[in-house]
């Protein structure tokens, strides 16, 4: 039986606040920026502990959070943030990408200092939209423990993505990624002409403060 109902979908657009997390030197002034974009149900002001050991050397680590928060277990408890979901996939994408264009308008690496951008888990698939977008321009991008997104064109139009080197990390025991992951990765990108090195470490899903200190050339 047909409804009798119409359903119209109206789209607003609206003005909401966002939270961007720093550690590190004042970005005004900083030599070395890191961009870091979290994973799915983790917050940036837990997140950034990671990446003490970049501060104490002197980098600005910018961490913005994804603009959907949550209750990771139920209806109360610990929140956590996300960065889309499938629901209204295409428009949540391009709300992200828009914001952050502004966090890095709002924290731009000065002119000469170093810009490195790196994903986590589900931030691998935001990092690499962004970096493919055009943001930046940054001198690298790290892709740890997350799928690279099947919609990133990396053909002839890959113009953002193809002067810049690439970093993708694994831990070897990480519960959610075995070792396909990097060799799917790698072989995608080798194929397409970009420039990859892969890296595995001890450890599982989490950012391994002595791995990535050591990809960043030892601070």
């Amino acid at each position: 039986m047909d409804s009798l109902v119409n359903m119209e979908e109206v789209r607003l657009t609206v003005a909401r606040t966002a939270r961007v997390f720093c550690i590190g030197p004042p970005a005004a002034s900083a030599t070395k920026v890191l961009y870091a974009l979290h994973g799915y149900g983790q917050l940036p002001q837990f997140f950034l502990r990671k990446f003490e050991p970049l501060a104490e050397a002197g980098w600005t680590v910018v961490a913005p959070e994804g603009l959907h928060r949550f209750y990771t277990e139920g209806t109360s408890g610990r929140v956590g943030a996300s960065w889309m979901t499938r629901e209204d996939r295409a428009q949540d994408i391009a709300d992200y990408l828009a914001y952050l264009a502004q966090v890095q308008e709002q924290f731009p690496a000065p002119a000469g200092a170093r810009s490195v951008l790196l994903g986590f888990s589900q931030g691998v698939a935001t990092a690499a939209r962004w970096a493919a977008a055009g943001g930046g321009p940054f001198e690298r991008l790290i892709l740890w423990a997350g799928v690279f997104p099947p919609d990133v064109d990396l053909g002839p139009d890959a113009a953002a993505l193809r002067p810049l080197p690439i970093d993708c990390v694994l831990g070897d025991a990480d519960p959610f990624f075995g070792e396909g992951l990097l060799d799917e990765t790698d072989a995608r990108f080798r194929e397409a002409g970009l420039t990859v090195r892969t890296t595995r470490f001890s450890g599982g899903h989490a950012i391994c403060p002595t791995t990535l200190v050591r990809l960043l050339g030892g601070v």
